[in-house]
């Protein structure tokens, strides 16, 4: 009973990548023309986000816990611009981290984004390798709303990083 035990434990603990199956990011965009924003939510699988800062010699950060340390929404953000690129009408466009917060069953973590003074949006020019640098199966989905104008979404992969939206 104690090998089978200590089996159990090894399998269970030797891959930390195997808590999904599948690993993906959600991002939604929303062009706000009466707040002159480009509003952004990401929603991230907290393990998948916490193996990638890891390979990045951050370790222990406990995102989305009580233990969290303090410096996490630097790194993550950090790690962000990085990995999450934007062109807005062919000019590179910082955007601000407004915060973050787990989802409700703990597994994920809302990251919400914001770029401001944006007056008018011809085109976006998204680069997202967020997490493809880890897992070769990582799909990270962008939706675009431009509310009165084209809507669409890019679905992105280790393959396929950038895309361009015209409107």
């Amino acid at each position: 009973m104690k090998m089978l035990l200590l089996l159990v434990g090894l399998l269970w603990n030797t891959e930390k990548t195997e808590f999904h199956a599948f690993h993906i990011s959600k991002t939604d965009m929303v062009f706000n023309a009466k707040e002159k924003t480009v509003q952004i939510t990401m929603h991230i699988f907290i393990d998948d986000l916490e193996i990638a800062l890891e390979k990045q010699g951050i370790k222990g950060l406990a995102i989305g816990t009580n233990k969290e340390k303090k410096e996490a929404n630097d790194l993550i953000f950090r790690y962000l611009q990085s990995h999450f690129l934007l062109k807005l009408n062919n000019k590179e466009t910082a955007y601000q981290m407004i915060g973050k917060e787990p989802a409700t069953d703990k597994q994920a973590l809302w990251v919400y984004l914001e770029v401001k003074n944006i007056k008018e949006l011809k085109n976006i020019f998204v680069e997202n390798k967020v997490l493809t640098e880890v897992f070769s199966d990582q799909k990270n989905i962008v939706q675009i709303n431009v509310p009165s104008k084209k809507q669409g979404y890019f679905l992105f992969d280790k393959n396929k990083t950038s895309d361009t939206a015209q409107f």
